[in-house]
């Protein structure tokens, strides 16, 4: 149980030092709704923003492994970072409807960092991609929940219809008739939002019947990403409580040695191992974009999503009374966790999405 899980054993390290170094859980979980510092390293220094950006366009040319490892550390050290809204869903959206990048995101992300977003949802549960938003001479009206990384977004990519046609557009997240309200979530530095849209200008990416099945592979990938980020943080709980079970003592004896904590620890550590299977198995059929990827990354967000909850639930009765306050590091990644199960689907939205693959509905 002591061995650590890489998905890709050079650059998780790469990761991992630069965020001990640069962005440690403890100023992490203080973290708010405004843009960490930093985005900026890991945009320009390390070049993570722009893994999946191809090298043309001044990206890296990587792969979802490798922006799934990024993920993976940002998780474990509690950073809340646009990096699966940016780095991964917009980015993977961008590739299929403006390949040649003429929007020049794709390299304005990959280079300057710049803070692209998808706004999924406008229903009040974050669970449907339907748009009612409308487009007129340039102009976009509707509104968009639960969007992640809004308050941290230079510019929201949504779906649009002009007369009846489905239609990639992007505003202004500072831009005229754009209102973003912070929303409430259990992990603050998410950056959660709602938006308003009142006749904003809009500039057209793209359109017709690719643009609403490129915005469900976006936000497959988002849903696969962001299980990755729930993943890191359950690991790093679950390392937590097998230390402290092994050095906090009652009764002249480590707690770990108790029948009970040994049960606890065994099941937290089944169910963690089942959820890394999952995720880099999902992670490496996505980067082939091989057939099933996409009931793959559902049945990982799935499990992922339940597999999470438990190990932190464990961790923190393991930990006893101390798991639950503000001052240790544990209630700053089951406060994560819990708002990652959400973000891109529930687990229940997933097996269901699962189950119709599987013709069991």
């Amino acid at each position: 149980m002591a061995e650590s899980f890489a998905l890709n054993a050079e650059f998780g390290p790469v990761i991992a030092g630069y965020l001990e170094q640069n962005s440690p859980v403890e100023d992490n979980r203080d973290q708010g709704e405004t843009l960490p510092q930093a985005w900026s390293g890991l945009a320009c220094e390390i070049g993570v923003v722009g893994l999946l950006v191809p090298d043309a366009l001044g990206g890296q040319g990587a792969g979802l492994v490798e922006l799934g490892t990024a993920l993976f550390e940002a998780g474990r050290h509690g950073w809340s970072g646009p990096l699966a809204a940016v780095a991964g869903a917009a980015v993977s959206l961008l590739r299929t409807v403006d390949p040649d990048d003429t929007s020049r995101f794709q390299r304005q992300i990959a280079e300057q960092g710049r803070v692209v977003v998808p706004a999924f949802y406008e229903d009040a549960t974050g669970e449907s991609l339907v748009s009612t938003a409308t487009l007129r001479e340039g102009r976009v009206d509707g509104r968009r929940r639960f969007v992640d990384s809004g308050t941290h977004a230079t510019d929201l990519l949504l779906v649009a219809h002009e007369a009846g046609e489905p239609t990639l557009v992007t505003v202004r997240s500072d831009g005229e008739g754009v209102e973003v309200r912070a929303q409430d979530g259990a992990d603050a530095g998410r950056g959660l939002a709602s938006v308003e849209l009142t006749a904003a200008p809009a500039r057209v990416i793209a359109r017709g019947g690719t643009v609403e099945a490129a915005t469900r592979d976006a936000w497959c990938v988002g849903s696969l990403l962001i299980a990755t980020d729930a993943l890191g943080a359950a690991d790093r709980a679950f390392e937590l409580a097998r230390e402290y079970a092994g050095t906090r003592e009652q009764f002249g004896r480590a707690i770990g040695s108790f029948q009970v904590v040994k049960h606890k620890l065994v099941d937290m550590y089944a169910e963690l191992e089942l959820a890394r299977s999952a995720v880099r198995e999902a992670l490496r059929l996505g980067e082939e974009q091989a057939n099933g990827w996409r009931e793959a990354a559902s049945a990982a967000a799935a499990l992922v999503g339940d597999a999470t909850t438990h190990i932190l639930r464990e961790s923190t009765h393991v930990h006893g009374g101390i798991g639950f306050t503000w001052e240790h590091e544990l209630s700053h990644h089951f406060r994560r966790v819990m708002a990652c199960r959400g973000l891109y689907g529930t687990p229940t939205l997933h097996r269901s999405f699962v189950a119709a693959e599987k013709g069991l509905t």
